[in-house]
C-alpha cells in the first residue's frame, strides 16, 4: 500500500479552493472560476499557484511600464508559494514549509493541510483560524494531472 507521500507525488489541478465558515456558509476566496496546479516533487520539495483566469495584459509588456491599478489586479488575481513539504502519516497530514512566496508574509510561515484522497482527487483541509472576523477553513481540492491535460480542470 503506497504512503500519503507517494500518493502526493506528481502534478495536480485545481478543482476548488473554498473557504468554509463556522456558520456554514461557503465563500471562494479568488472565485469559483480560478485555476490552479500543485506539484509534490520526490525530492521534498512543493510548488502551489493559483490564478484567476482572464486577468488583463500590463501596459508595456511588463511590471516596468505598468500602472499601479494594473499592478493590483495582477497581484490579487494570483497566489503562489513554494518550499519544502513534510508528511505526517499517521495524523494523515501534509505540511508546507514556505519559502518563496507571492504574499511577504507567508515566507518562513508553515501551512498545515489535513489530506484525503478519492480517485483521481486530493482534498487538503486547512486548520480553521480566524477570517473576516469567524472562524474559517481553507478548503482546496485537487484532481491528478494526466500527460494529455490541455487545459485546468474547471470547478
Amino acid at each position: 500500500m503506497e504512503t500519503i507521500r507517494e500518493r502526493l507525488i506528481g502534478t495536480w489541478r485545481l478543482v476548488s479552493y473554498q473557504v468554509r465558515s463556522a456558520d456554514g456558509s461557503v465563500v471562494y476566496p479568488m472565485g469559483k472560476e480560478v485555476v490552479g496546479t500543485i506539484m509534490y516533487l520526490a525530492d521534498g520539495y512543493m510548488s502551489a499557484m493559483l490564478m484567476v483566469p482572464g486577468r488583463a495584459p500590463l501596459s508595456g509588456g511588463s511590471a516596468a511600464s505598468a500602472t499601479f491599478e494594473e499592478l493590483v489586479a495582477a497581484v490579487t488575481g494570483f497566489f503562489a508559494y513554494v518550499g519544502r513539504f513534510e508528511v505526517d502519516e499517521a495524523a494523515k497530514v501534509v505540511t508546507h514549509h514556505i519559502e518563496i512566496a507571492l504574499a511577504p508574509q507567508l515566507v518562513g510561515t508553515v501551512q498545515r493541510r489535513h489530506v484525503l484522497f478519492g480517485g483521481r482527487r486530493l482534498r487538503l483541509r486547512g486548520d480553521p483560524a480566524p477570517i473576516a472576523g469567524q472562524q474559517a477553513v481553507p478548503v482546496i481540492t485537487w484532481e491528478r494531472a494526466t500527460p494529455d491535460d490541455d487545459s485546468p480542470t474547471e470547478a
